[in-house]
């Protein structure tokens, strides 16, 4: 009884009442508190991730000059996990730049085209002169950065802002003589597109290492993620697709027809065979490729050439298949290959002076004139996808396909 009197008298007292009130807030709001705390830093995370504010730790400055004695005018940098670095970055490509092309040295086709992954750099070598001049510039000649592998993701923050850059090229840069404030030579080329978000020109810019397990795969960047692969369900910490990411080395659309994209490409049907989808990437791959009698014949067919003409393009298209030889056919030759008539999903057009071919629906070919050419190809020389309602009839076509397709 005495004790239930002494706990009465306590509940009454106000000291009491606020102390018990104050704990009961802090049980029901610590639990919130420490959820909004979780939710902030997966923003964070995902912020930081998908290239938002720049978050930059404490910058590393590796010295500058090197050993000339060794045919360097700089020492290659080796950069360490978790650690930032002030280098020196340049911007390439684009229209102000068209001597650089629009593919990168990555091996791998998918991830050549540059304008369909803007998210890219080419690591720059500090040989105290280039090799190019006297030779051939070789994946080995790019040392700035200690040979980072393909596909290598960087951190690259300028100007407040921040990207996840691949390195999918390789190139020579300004040479001797051109350092930024800290002595720092120009380590990295950023493709124009990623340049221009990060207002990059010839820059002192910030760069982390990007871990190969990290954010590069969650964003779609890596061949083994789902995006690439095009089956399986984005992560959660996978950041919004931009119109212009380009993130899969290939677009596809539903269904087994192949379909031209406003800009010019084509995307491939996600239910047709793998060896159609490499065709059509191979085609998209010739975009930019000019038009020149001969072109492309004589050279193998896996090693990518500037111009092509209507039959080295149709051999260029049916090798990324893995349908065809090492070297190019002329039209005549394309009237013998493979089966004879029209395939299920890949069909070719010859006779003694031209060739064109369909892969999934959809005609690739070299003449641009707008009678047979009504998308957005039309009246743009080159190996091209082209729109037109039937087969152009202006001539006699050989029909043959691939066996099997």
């Amino acid at each position: 009884m005495m004790q239930a009197r002494i706990v009465i008298a306590l509940l009454r007292s106000r000291q009491v009442q606020t102390v018990l009130l104050t704990g009961a807030m802090m049980v029901v709001l610590l639990p919130v508190l420490a959820a909004a705390g979780v939710a902030g830093l997966f923003s964070q995370e995902a912020e930081r991730a998908c290239g938002g504010g720049a978050s930059v730790g404490e910058v590393e400055q590796p010295a500058g000059g090197g050993p000339l004695s060794q045919g360097l005018y700089a020492a290659p940098l080796e950069l360490a996990q978790g650690r930032w670095y002030e280098v020196g970055a340049t911007e390439y490509g684009g229209p102000s730049d068209p001597t650089s092309g629009d593919y990168g040295a990555i091996p791998n086709p998918g991830q050549s085209y540059l304008p369909a992954h803007p998210d890219s750099f080419a690591e720059l070598s500090v040989l105290s002169s280039n090799p190019a001049n006297h030779g051939t510039f070789t994946f080995a000649d790019a040392n700035a950065l200690a040979h980072l592998p393909y596909l290598a993701g960087l951190r690259v923050a300028h100007d407040g802002r921040e990207r996840l850059l691949l390195k999918r090229d390789v190139g020579y840069g300004q040479g001797p003589g051109q350092f930024i404030g800290d002595g720092q030579p120009y380590r990295l080329d950023v493709w124009y597109q990623a340049a221009q978000q990060l207002a990059i020109s010839k820059s002192a810019v910030k760069i982390e290492l990007a871990p190969s397990t990290g954010a590069a795969a969650t964003l779609g960047e890596t061949p083994a993620s789902a995006q690439a692969s095009g089956a399986g369900q984005a992560s959660p910490m996978a950041c919004p697709a931009g119109e212009a990411a380009g993130g899969a080395p290939l677009p596809l659309t539903a269904g087994t027809r192949t379909k031209i994209l406003p800009s010019g490409l084509a995307a491939a049907g996600a239910e047709a065979p793998q060896p159609v989808k490499r065709m059509v990437a191979a085609g998209n791959r010739l975009f930019n490729a000019t038009y020149l009698y001969g072109g492309a014949h004589g050279t193998p067919l896996s090693e990518l050439q500037p111009a092509y003409d209507c039959s080295s393009a149709v051999s260029f298209v049916l090798h990324a298949g893995g349908v065809f030889g090492e070297y190019a056919e002329d039209s005549t030759q394309l009237e013998g290959y493979g089966d004879p008539g029209p395939g299920r999903y890949v069909s070719i057009y010859a006779n003694a002076a031209h060739a064109f071919m369909y892969v999934g629906g959809l005609r690739f070919d070299t003449v641009e004139d707008p009678q047979w050419d009504t998308g957005p190809n039309s009246g743009k020389p080159g190996p091209r996808w082209r729109v037109s309602p039937s087969v152009p009839d202006w001539s006699t076509w050989t029909v043959r396909h691939p066996p099997g397709l």
